[in-house]
């Protein structure tokens, strides 16, 4: 019985610590902007052909600077075995302010169709592009909400961003 007990905690605390993601910076780009019409295209399953997934996550020009970053985690797949996942995360910042203006963050290797069932958009505006921001300061939404339930209708990532 003390040796389930103890397992069980060594089980929730292993859970509890180390659950932290680290977004790795990739790339920042001045003068861009997200491509909007690639994320408009999630709900279609031709999302998934030529890289689309992928390419979304690349700047097109415009006014801000965007920046691409990549956490990479073991998790469980679904079809039980352990594997490396990507989760791909762009910010748009104004350039003057630093403010975080928009951004989206998907899982590339997501499985279930359609992909927008994994897609989340920024919606806290107020928080300043900087070296160890918490991911959920920027309280990311599931951009449809059809799949999600209320509890996890909101990304809780843990996820910290590495400028350097």
């Amino acid at each position: 019985m003390r040796k389930s007990i103890l397992i069980i905690f060594l089980l929730i605390f292993n859970l509890a610590i180390g659950q932290e993601k680290i977004y790795q910076l990739i790339s920042k780009t001045e003068n861009s902007d997200i491509d909007y019409k690639s994320f408009e295209r999630f709900d279609d399953l031709e999302i998934y052909k030529n890289d689309g997934l992928k390419n979304a996550f690349k700047p097109v020009r415009g006014k801000y600077t965007v920046y691409f970053f990549i956490s990479e985690f073991m998790g469980d797949s679904f079809d039980g075995t352990r594997k490396t996942f990507h989760d791909y995360l762009i910010l748009k910042t104004d350039p003057k302010t630093d403010l975080i203006t928009d951004g989206f963050q998907f899982t590339i290797e997501w499985a279930e169709p359609p992909p927008i069932t994994d897609l989340y958009r920024l919606t806290q505006k107020t928080e300043k592009i900087r070296n160890n921001l918490n991911l959920n300061l920027l309280k990311m939404q599931a951009v449809d909400s059809e799949y999600y339930s209320e509890i996890n209708k909101e990304l809780n990532d843990n996820g910290i961003l590495k400028l350097e």
